[in-house]
C-alpha cells in the first residue's frame, strides 16, 4: 500500500481549493494535493516544505523539510494511517463511495461539531464544496472555548467555476 492510492483526482487551482483557509495557512502556501479523505498537503515555495492541512481537525502541521523526506515518511505505517486514513477510504469503498474526480470524502456531521469517524457519516463530495465549508466552519469556531455551544454556523455558497449546478448539489450523488 503506498500513500499514493489515497490522492485524490483534483483538477481545481490551488486558491479554488483554498481561499477559505487563508485565515489559517496564510498567503504563500500552495496545494500540491488532495487526499481522497478530504485533507490537503501543501507546500511553502521558498523553502519548499510539506505541511499537512487537516481539514477535519481545523489545523495546519509541518511534516517535511523536502519531497524525499515527505515520501519516506508518508509511507510509514503510522503517518499512512494518520495522514490519508486508509481504512476509512477503503471501507467507504466497499460501500461504494469512492471519491471520483474533483471528490473526496466528507463528514456529513463535522467532528468538530460532534460527529464520529462512522461510515454512515460520509458522504462523497465535491472537493471545492468540502474545503470551502469546513474552511468557513473552522474560522468561526477556532478561538471558541472546548466545550462551547455552537448554536449557528454561517456558511456562504462556495463559486465552483464553469458550472451553473447549484453548490449543494455536490455535496453527495448518493441518495438518503
Amino acid at each position: 500500500m503506498s500513500y499514493l492510492d489515497y490522492v485524490a483526482s483534483c483538477r481545481y487551482e490551488s486558491d479554488q481549493v483554498l481561499e477559505d483557509w487563508r485565515w489559517l495557512i496564510g498567503d504563500k502556501l500552495e496545494l500540491w494535493f488532495v487526499t481522497k479523505f478530504g485533507d490537503a498537503f501543501l507546500t511553502d515555495p521558498d523553502t519548499n516544505a510539506i505541511k499537512w492541512l487537516d481539514v477535519e481537525g481545523g489545523t495546519l502541521e509541518p511534516v517535511a523539510e523536502t519531497l524525499k523526506r515527505f515520501e519516506y515518511a508518508a509511507n510509514e505505517q503510522a503517518n499512512l494511517d494518520k495522514w490519508f486514513m486508509p481504512e476509512i477510504v477503503d471501507g467507504q469503498k466497499l460501500l461504494g463511495m469512492e471519491p471520483g474526480d474533483n471528490q473526496c470524502l466528507s463528514c456529513n456531521h463535522p467532528l468538530k461539531l460532534g460527529g464520529q469517524l462512522d461510515p454512515d457519516n460520509f458522504d462523497v463530495c465535491d472537493i471545492a464544496v468540502h474545503f470551502s465549508i469546513m474552511g468557513q466552519l473552522h474560522r468561526q469556531i477556532n478561538d471558541l472555548p472546548p466545550g462551547t455551544k455552537i448554536t449557528d454556523i454561517k456558511v456562504d455558497a462556495p463559486a465552483l467555476p464553469g458550472t451553473k449546478k447549484p453548490w449543494w448539489r455536490f455535496l453527495s450523488p448518493f441518495p438518503k
